[in-house]
């Protein structure tokens, strides 16, 4: 090898080091700034990250919420409205997680049923609630407990909590809703569909399975769930029976707050916002990646899922 082939060999070997150096100082530099903000910093995966936290969640933000928290860019969208963040992914529903076995000896099973929404509320948001003190619930529905079907115990806490015999164990009493109470039920959540130029329809219950007071610095969590990809299905005879296609850009999905009672629920002529406690109205992108996630998730094939609960 003579001199000027070491030369180019040396020259090659500085100008790799240089870039191997001024690449980790770029990557260092926005790690610096991920990580900047005072209340909180996502951890999940960001172009140039090195080291992340695995997110399985479909994320929408305000601009306010990833300014304050470092949220990425892409989960920013001005549509959101009545929450600074949703955080939606599938999950096991136990009780809901069903399987069943035909004529032909297939197994028809829907896993990962519950479609969960973390929302974001702000602290300073003074919702009604059946019981403002408190501060933490959770009542997910997917433990163990919930293969044992007809438990005694859990059957009968309804008669003696009216009989004053059944204290509920602290974090199991929701913050919105009543439980136990066939009169007075609270506060209940749901998924609707806004048509454009015409009166909104529900298109799923939402059950609150959990609250966290102060889940980030100024923000409280309020955690719903249920099986959309079922609701989502049936939904599509209610389009066509209104002669909207199916995401129709110009209709809106919302989350919805009402007073749990009977004059609420038949009513057939409510509006968004005025009936409502609250409404939070979802981004219309956000809102049919969440239709499709629980539409393939959850119970993709309708007849499958009514396989599921036939087959016993």
């Amino acid at each position: 090898m003579n001199d000027k082939t070491l030369v180019r060999l040396f020259v090659f070997l500085l100008a790799l080091v240089i870039s191997s150096v001024t690449w980790a100082q770029t990557l260092a530099e926005k790690e610096k700034q991920w990580q900047s903000c005072e209340a909180a910093h996502y951890t999940g995966p960001r172009e140039g990250r090195r080291n992340y936290t695995v997110d399985n969640y479909l994320w929408v933000v305000t601009p306010e919420f990833a300014k304050r928290y470092c949220m990425p860019e892409s989960m920013v969208s001005d549509e959101l409205k009545g929450a600074e963040a949703i955080a939606f992914r599938m999950v096991d529903g136990a009780d809901m997680d069903r399987c069943g076995v035909d004529d032909q000896g297939k197994h028809h099973c829907t896993r990962q049923s519950m479609g969960r929404f973390e929302i974001y509320l702000p602290q300073s948001l003074n919702l009604p609630a059946a019981n403002p003190d408190v501060r933490f619930h959770d009542s997910r529905r997917n433990t163990s407990e919930w293969l044992l079907s007809g438990n005694p115990e859990r059957v009968s806490r309804s008669q003696r909590y009216i009989k004053g015999q059944y204290t509920p164990p602290p974090g199991t009493v929701p913050r919105f809703a009543k439980i136990y109470d066939m009169v007075d039920r609270g506060y209940w959540f749901g998924l609707w569909f806004v048509p454009k130029g015409s009166l909104p329809w529900p298109s799923s219950a939402l059950f609150e399975v959990g609250f966290r007071e102060a889940a980030v610095p100024g923000m409280n969590m309020l955690i719903l769930e249920n099986n959309l990809g079922m609701h989502f299905g049936f939904e599509l005879n209610h389009y066509k029976g209104n002669r909207v296609e199916p995401g129709d850009p110009s209709g809106r999905y919302v989350i919805v707050m009402h007073k749990r009672d009977l004059e609420t629920i038949n009513r057939k002529d409510k509006r968004i916002p005025q009936d409502f406690e609250h409404v939070i109205y979802l981004p219309h992108a956000f809102a049919m990646q969440v239709r499709e996630i629980a539409m393939k998730s959850g119970a993709s094939n309708l007849n499958d899922f009514v396989n599921n609960f036939q087959q016993r």
